[in-house]
């Protein structure tokens, strides 16, 4: 018998780490991808949906793509991901329009037809989900998780000395998310720095193939100083694997806490077994590290 795929919605900013757990989800068979929505984050809302386009084009076949938010703040991390947002690669030229042009729209009218609740997988800033919730309260209900690459577990930062780069680019949206009520799986920002991989290894492992020769240029213009030259800080790819792999995780069910003023984007995820909400914590790096390659490469 064949096991039923899990529907998801799939938001992101690409960035090059994005589109590296893209390709997992994308590849895996355990998920059935309805829609992806890009939303600014890494770059502005104009690269990153023509870099969603290309991507879901590539991999995702048929799956339709709707053009997000833009950031409320108008910070980016191109000093990351480059200026365009995948490091060192360009695009091939062409058009990259979106299927749709207001995700939010998108989200509710994919969610309102669904006949179970999807999960809704978030790789950037929450704008997208946050204005989702504010527009369409009711869709909640429609909406059975949500895993994110979001936030810290005690309040540390990397974008400030208190604040994860996408919690705080919007934490009044992120903070909509967890006072709803959804069950919302966190990935914290400390799991990408933990499962890091060689960029050697990654292009060692895509072999002669289009894939090596995008990574190739991806990395030669990508710089993260939490990762280290020559490695990249697989922050994205935690979300995708707790969700299609997650006998590799432990799941704390905690307390999620969300500073809008003051310190905006500070983030507490307190264990507490009535929390509503989960964070995850590797329990074999090398296990996860050698399904991150299979799941990205393997036929």
């Amino acid at each position: 018998m064949t096991k039923r795929k899990i529907p998801v919605i799939l938001d992101t900013d690409p960035g090059v780490d994005d589109t590296l757990a893209m390709r997992i989800l994308f590849r895996s068979d355990k998920v059935d991808i309805k829609l992806v929505c890009s939303v600014a984050g890494n770059v502005s809302i104009d690269l990153t949906t023509a870099n969603t386009v290309y991507l879901t084009k590539a991999w995702g076949g048929g799956v339709p793509v709707a053009r997000g938010c833009a950031s409320p703040l108008g910070v980016d991390a191109s000093y990351v991901h480059g200026a365009g947002g995948l490091g060192g690669y360009k695009l091939p030229d062409g058009s990259y329009e979106p299927d749709r042009t207001d995700a939010v729209e998108a989200m509710y009218e994919t969610l309102l037809e669904a006949k179970e609740p999807y999960t809704v997988v978030t790789l950037g800033p929450m704008t997208n989900i946050g204005a989702l919730l504010r527009k369409h309260p009711g869709i909640k209900d429609k909406i059975g998780r949500v895993y994110a690459m979001i936030a810290s577990k005690d309040g540390a930062g990397n974008i400030t000395p208190y604040a994860e780069f996408n919690s705080y680019c919007d934490p009044q949206a992120l903070y909509d998310l967890v006072s709803s009520g959804i069950e919302t799986v966190f990935a914290p920002m400390h799991l990408g720095r933990e499962s890091k991989l060689s960029t050697a290894e990654l292009l060692r492992s895509a072999g002669n193939t289009d894939m090596a020769a995008m990574m190739k240029d991806m990395f030669d213009g990508y710089c993260d100083s939490a990762a280290g030259d020559g490695y990249v800080a697989m922050y994205d790819a935690n979300a995708a694997e707790a969700l299609t792999r997650p006998e590799l995780y432990d799941f704390i069910r905690c307390t999620a806490t969300v500073n809008v003023t003051g310190r905006p984007g500070q983030t507490f995820l307190t264990p507490d077994g009535n929390g509503g909400c989960f964070y995850i914590e590797i329990k074999d790096k090398e296990k996860l590290a050698a399904a991150m390659f299979d799941d990205m490469f393997s036929d």
